[in-house]
């Protein structure tokens, strides 16, 4: 390197104020989206929490039986008459699970009568026990109904996947190209730097390459995530770097500010 390399410290007080400014904006973005993607998506698979099958159901589409009807028809549990098996089978095929589990019309058949009388003794988050798996719980009308909802979820339409892709490839594309510029002015280690702006360009190019193909293979879902972390993390911890070597004191004797 030469001595008379540009650096982002040889920059006047209000330049660097203001490239701080502009890194603290995009930062505050970055983590503002994250909560967007977990308001935007949770509840996208059914089950109420955010998890990675709403993301799978987003982009790929999700197909399964509820467990609940998945373990009845398997004989489980054993010792449950055949008769509310049935009637439990009946419930979880219908299209009225939400409204039928706590019927009052169907009698003993009812569903919440019937699991609080043959599985909470087992499925709640205090049982104990032999058969005790506290780990699913069916105490409760959420915990029930996010295990006895049987699944089919299309993902999003493939014209609003197109618009998305555009949009974001073009706006992203442009912040990567401003974060490894001024990665590039830092006095950090150009290892570091390198390192750095590899981590941002593959992660936004695996992130966004995985939108189409997830639609018809479900593993690009991970390179959906997988890309999106790189690129995240790549770019706050890019951005922090760029923030401490703006007003890290000189090493050597100051250059002329610009």
């Amino acid at each position: 390197m030469t001595t008379n390399t540009l650096r982002l410290r040889d920059f006047g007080f209000g330049v660097r104020l203001g490239l701080t400014l502009l890194a603290l904006v995009i930062l505050g973005g970055s983590a503002v989206s994250g909560v967007y993607l977990r308001s935007h998506h949770t509840n996208r698979d059914e089950r109420g929490v955010f998890s990675l099958d709403d993301i799978r159901a987003h982009y790929h589409g999700i197909r399964s039986e509820s467990p609940l009807l998945t373990a009845l028809e398997r004989g489980h549990p054993e010792d449950l008459p055949q008769a509310q098996r049935d009637a439990l089978i009946a419930w979880l095929r219908s299209d009225r699970v939400r409204e039928d589990y706590d019927n009052f019309d169907l009698g003993e058949n009812m569903p919440e009568e019937i699991i609080g009388g043959s599985c909470v003794r087992c499925h709640d988050s205090g049982a104990t026990g032999p058969g005790a798996y506290p780990q699913l719980s069916l105490r409760y009308f959420d915990n029930v109904m996010a295990n006895a909802v049987s699944r089919e979820i299309n993902p999003v339409g493939e014209e609003v996947l197109m618009a998305s892709l555009h949009a974001h490839s073009l706006s992203l594309a442009a912040l990567c190209a401003l974060t490894v510029l001024l990665l590039a002015l830092t006095r950090a280690p150009r290892a570091l730097v390198g390192a750095l702006s590899v981590l941002i360009g593959a992660g936004l190019l695996i992130d966004l390459a995985s939108w189409i193909p997830a639609r018809h293979n479900e593993a690009f879902v991970y390179g959906i995530v997988g890309g999106g972390f790189m690129f995240q993390a790549g770019v706050a911890v890019g951005l922090l770097v760029v923030m401490i070597d703006l007003w890290a004191p000189r090493s050597r004797r100051p250059a002329e500010a610009l």
